[in-house]
């Protein structure tokens, strides 16, 4: 087993949480205002275009209340601007929160490209305006659109004001981490399957890694008064689950990479209870290779 370094220096944005698409930026082209789904809400792609490039997607499970530094952590680490800003134009970002709706129901708050952002001093020449049919701030107001829709998701992730608890049979039910995982891969209309078309993608869990169902309960099987949780081959193989998680094994395809952003404090503080092992072996498992690991807090 061969686990990524871990981000102990948490504040560093480069290296492998910069991935890019197959297609270089400036290779890409420059839709103008008007050829991107800008308006009522549009999710600022071009409306011609059948290339897709890269889509970043967002898993943050707040099944357990996030505490404020959890939540900045999204914003300086997972999503700061600094990042925004080194996508290329037309990567896709999208943003989920698991909380209160079942995997099969349960939709992105935020799912938009990435505008050009008229920059002059942009690393892509396409983000540049083009003097002849556009302005700077014609593109900027644009670009500002996505930078904020972020912004607010993140807010609304931590202050919860378009949250509806479903009480129905829909209602979500402990920690089903595998399911809603299961459920990108395989959903067409959240356009992260194998089949959606992007060159590349990369797939971001922020969670403290507690799966629990009833179906497949590892939390369970490690409290805290636990040293080590059982191992991924050691819980997979156990005759009461090894039916349930072979229906939950997501098929990702290829060029994906994941990674997890995991939030140690909430019950494992000593990072002493193998759980990145258990997940590392879980999507190794399931056919990912480019899997990487920044935690929350290497102290005890």
């Amino acid at each position: 087993m061969k686990l990524g370094v871990f981000g102990v220096a948490i504040l560093c944005l480069v290296g492998s949480t910069l991935t890019f698409s197959d297609t270089p930026g400036d290779s890409r082209e420059a839709f103008k205002r008007d050829e991107i789904n800008a308006m009522d809400d549009g999710d600022l792609c071009p409306k011609t275009s059948n290339k897709k490039y890269h889509h970043h997607f967002v898993l943050v499970d707040t099944t357990s209340p996030l505490r404020p530094s959890q939540v900045e952590l999204i914003r300086r680490l997972v999503l700061p601007e600094q990042y925004l800003e080194s996508l290329a134009p037309w990567d896709r970002v999208s943003i989920m929160r698991m909380m209160s709706i079942k995997p099969a129901k349960n939709r992105p708050l935020f799912s938009k490209c990435r505008p050009r952002s008229g920059d002059p001093a942009s690393r892509y020449k396409i983000d540049k305006h083009d003097w002849k049919f556009e302005s700077a701030s014609d593109l900027s107001v644009i670009y500002q659109k996505f930078v904020k829709g972020i912004k607010a998701t993140i807010d609304e992730i931590e202050n919860p004001k378009r949250l509806t608890i479903d009480t129905s049979d829909d209602a979500l039910s402990g920690s089903p981490i595998m399911s809603q995982i299961k459920e990108i891969s395989r959903m067409w209309d959240l356009d992260f399957s194998e089949k959606s078309g992007y060159e590349s993608r990369k797939l971001t869990i922020v969670s403290d890694l507690a799966q629990n169902t009833v179906r497949l309960p590892f939390y369970e099987k490690c409290p805290p008064a636990t040293l080590a949780c059982p191992t991924w081959q050691e819980f997979k193989d156990h005759k009461k689950y090894a039916r349930a998680v072979k229906r939950l094994m997501p098929a990702f395809g290829e060029n994906v990479e994941v990674e997890l952003i995991y939030l140690n404090s909430n019950f494992d503080k000593d990072l002493n209870k193998n759980i990145l092992d258990f997940w590392y072996d879980f999507f190794e498992d399931a056919g990912i290779t480019n899997i990487s690991d920044r935690i929350e807090s290497d102290e005890g």
